[in-house]
């Protein structure tokens, strides 16, 4: 049982290590990104600033407002409140679902605009419409890893006499992907932070 237990404290350690190490490549890329940005339009040329689309505002408010339902998830996982964790997992899956929805909307309103993914004529247009992609590209990962998560608090919701919580990531011999709520809440939490900074970033630049 000690072993298994050592097992379990190590294993967990390298989930949370492998997680950090995810957080710091995804900064560093998009650190790249942004700064990509400030040279090409340093360069001049036909660099032509646009207005962001207000409905890009509903988004971030949208993507802020997931991450306390998520949070509130994981408060209510620790404490073994099964009902309250599938709620704060459902309402912070349909509010990422909803953060990508708006994206869409905005990217087509930029699109009716004349912003396109296409340097010529103006290449503001693709940093910001890529750098903005590449972010929901990463929130939809974390969303499939949210449904998991659901679906299983369900099935754990399901068993009355049952008190196990979402603690591990691991898979099982029957293939039931187990998600730790620490992780997803931190994943989570990391996208909504980088989100808000992309936003004002872009925002403050596009001017």
């Amino acid at each position: 049982m000690a072993e298994i237990t050592k097992y379990k404290i190590n294993n967990q350690g390298a989930h949370r290590f492998t997680m950090y190490l995810f957080i710091v490549t995804t900064s560093m890329i998009f650190a790249g990104f942004t700064s990509a940005f400030l040279v090409r339009k340093g360069g001049g040329g036909a660099w032509t600033p646009f207005d962001i689309p207000a409905i890009f505002k509903v988004s971030t408010l949208l993507i802020l407002l997931s991450s306390v339902f998520l949070q509130a998830a994981h408060i209510a996982n620790k404490k073994q409140h099964k009902l309250m964790t599938a709620v704060g997992l459902f309402f912070t899956l349909v509010l990422g679902l909803l953060f990508c929805y708006y994206q869409i909307q905005g990217w087509k309103q930029l699109n009716d605009a004349g912003v396109y993914l296409s340097f010529n004529p103006n290449p503001a247009g693709p940093y910001f419409l890529v750098i903005t992609f590449i972010h929901a590209l990463h929130v939809s990962v974390a969303i499939l890893f949210l449904f998991i998560a659901f679906v299983h608090s369900v099935i754990l919701l399901r068993r009355s006499n049952s008190t196990e919580i979402l603690n591990e990531i691991e898979t099982t011999e029957k293939g039931i992907l187990n998600i730790r709520t620490d992780l997803l809440t931190l994943f989570w939490h990391f996208m909504g932070i980088l989100w808000v900074y992309l936003y004002f970033f872009l925002t403050l630049n596009l001017k």
